[in-house]
């Protein structure tokens, strides 16, 4: 069968004065290549997104982004989305159900935070739990093997005996993943906020919780140049206010004061948002995403979301600018690939089988890596250690015949 090219396809509908378009061509021209702050955004099957002052986690083995949020309509609880670009994300439903969870009926969840512990293999979902009245403060927890969900609650409790509202979350380069939340002072709502390390599985809080002197709320935590920034917003409740970031040389140490990160907000108000995470975006360098929410006086579906960027000077400031529209592969300085560790190539390392009886492999610059080890006529794993490979069972090269 003779096949018809594309555009002469059209030309025979054009006595009509009709243009004929295939379906593939008609989803692309809709897809996002932009953030748009405050606008309302669709996912990729036309519906508003309800995932509301949550964070975004990478998965590596599949290259996918997963966003997690508030999910304001019904059910209640916490959404998942999940997309390949960061613009445009499809719909996986709700993570978390709170109405239909036993130990969360007649509750509700606010903030939800997922980290990916490499150790379990399991999701860990964090949030504030509340009740009417916000006099409950109660910090929760939830986990599961694969991203979307749906998660299994274990239990929600006031963390080390504090009460914890607003939370954030943190996971640094060792592993070790951290919870950000506004705690008491006496009987001073949200005076402080406070830095808590998980434990090793991610399922419980350790004693390492430390405190800073800041009536605050909605925290963001970034690492730059060894040195941990802390971004908040004033307690204001739905209402937009001024954001203020902090600085300490340990994750969970006293943070100091350093004022406002925003320049040119003439109205004082974080651009009309609150701050909810800031992601790491993989494979950019000052890749920090500011992820804030729109609240329009109240948490509902209508809320928008702005994601701006947060730029870090060479004198250690954060900054945050407004952008009407914005793509950050424009703003962003990509990682050039011979900063890239050890550790990196050892699960990410490309090989190239030269006729049938000679292996070679190649690491990410392209170049041939020697003291290859073949047994016999059998694929074999191997391992890059320090710039040579070993013959053992890992996560690094595959040697294939």
């Amino acid at each position: 069968m003779k096949r018809v090219p594309f555009f002469h396809s059209i030309a025979v509908y054009s006595f009509l004065g009709i243009i004929v378009m295939p379906v593939w061509l008609l989803h692309a021209s809709s897809m996002l290549t932009s953030f748009k702050p405050g606008k309302d955004w669709m996912d990729v099957d036309g519906k508003k997104i309800d995932c509301h002052a949550g964070n975004i986690v990478f998965q590596e083995e599949t290259g996918t982004f997963f966003w997690f949020g508030e999910h304001r309509g019904s059910p209640a609880g916490a959404s998942c989305y999940s997309s390949q670009d960061l613009y445009n994300w499809k719909y996986r439903g709700v993570a978390l159900n709170t109405g239909a969870t036993e130990g969360l009926k007649g509750g509700f969840i606010e903030r939800p935070k997922v980290a990916y512990n490499k150790k379990t293999k399991k999701y860990v979902m964090w949030f504030h739990y509340e009740t009417s009245g916000y006099g409950l403060a109660h910090q929760g927890v939830a986990v599961c093997d694969s991203a979307p969900g749906p998660y299994k609650f274990l239990e929600h409790f006031r963390p080390n005996g504090n009460q914890s509202r607003d939370i954030g979350m943190f996971s640094d380069e060792n592993g070790k993943t951290y919870i950000g939340y506004a705690a008491n002072r006496g009987t001073s709502i949200n005076a402080d906020i406070r830095m808590v390390e998980l434990s090793e599985d991610y399922l419980t809080v350790t004693k390492n919780d430390v405190v800073t002197n800041a009536h605050c709320e909605g925290p963001g935590v970034l690492k730059w140049n060894n040195k941990y920034y802390l971004l908040t917003s004033q307690c204001k409740g739905w209402t937009p206010n001024p954001a203020t970031y902090y600085t300490a040389s340990e994750v969970c140490a006293t943070y100091t004061d350093k004022g406002s990160p925003c320049i040119g907000d003439t109205k004082n108000t974080t651009f009309d948002s609150q701050p909810g995470f800031i992601f790491k975006i993989p494979g950019y360098t000052n890749g920090f995403l500011y992820m804030g929410d729109r609240w329009n006086g109240g948490g509902s579906t209508n809320s928008q979301y702005v994601f701006l960027p947060i730029i870090m000077t060479s004198a250690g400031k954060m900054e945050l600018r407004w952008h009407n529209e914005w793509k950050y592969e424009d703003i962003f300085t990509p990682t050039p690939v011979y900063e890239r560790s050890i550790s990196d190539f050892s699960t990410h390392i490309y090989v190239n089988a030269v006729n049938n009886g000679t292996l070679h492999g190649y690491d990410l610059l392209g170049r041939d890596i020697p003291y290859l080890y073949q047994n016999g006529t059998d694929r074999t794993v191997m391992n890059l250690n320090r710039g040579r490979m070993n013959a053992a069972l890992s996560k690094g090269m595959y040697l294939i015949r």
